[in-house]
């Protein structure tokens, strides 16, 4: 089994819950990207900021990370999806690590649809070998037993390759 990392962002908790499932279950290393200054979480500005700075291609910085993605075979990624985007800091993460010869695998969260963000994301990851990504509707809203295992489903078809 390839030495796998979890890597994410989430602000509402629909990405943490994905990640964290998917980290215990599977036992791998996981880390949460931490923006140095802290996205607002409340009212208005949550969604107008953070929908703004997806659409843009914003890169924000991120507080030091836990692990060494280079370090590892296999890394999946998991971002909300905002304003059809992924957010700025998992495309900041994504653009300033090399992925060269890694494996990535990317994991959704969104509300109305994914838009670009498969897109994009592949497109963050030059040298990469991207080999699936999945994607929830809002899943601590839904079904999240279903999403739950859909997920572990669908890693455990990726580590097994």
């Amino acid at each position: 089994m390839p030495n796998a990392l979890v890597v994410f962002y989430s602000l509402d908790g629909d990405v943490r819950f994905l990640a964290r499932t998917l980290a215990k279950e599977l036992v791998m290393d996981s880390m949460e990207l931490e923006l140095v200054k802290p996205h607002p979480t409340h009212g208005f500005m949550k969604y107008f900021t953070g929908g703004l700075l997806a659409a843009i291609g914003a890169t924000p910085p991120l507080r030091p990370l836990a692990h060494d993605a280079a370090l590892y075979d296999l890394i999946f990624v998991g971002t909300p999806v905002w304003n059809s985007h992924p957010t700025p800091a998992v495309r900041t993460f994504l653009k300033n690590v090399d992925f060269k010869g890694k494996r990535v695998a990317f994991f959704t969260s969104y509300g109305g649809n994914e838009g670009k963000t498969y897109q994009i994301l592949t497109s963050l990851v030059p040298g990469a070998t991207v080999v699936g990504h999945i994607g929830f509707k809002m899943p601590l809203k839904m079904d999240k037993e279903q999403c739950a295992t859909d997920l572990l489903r669908w890693a455990k078809d990726l580590l097994n390759n």
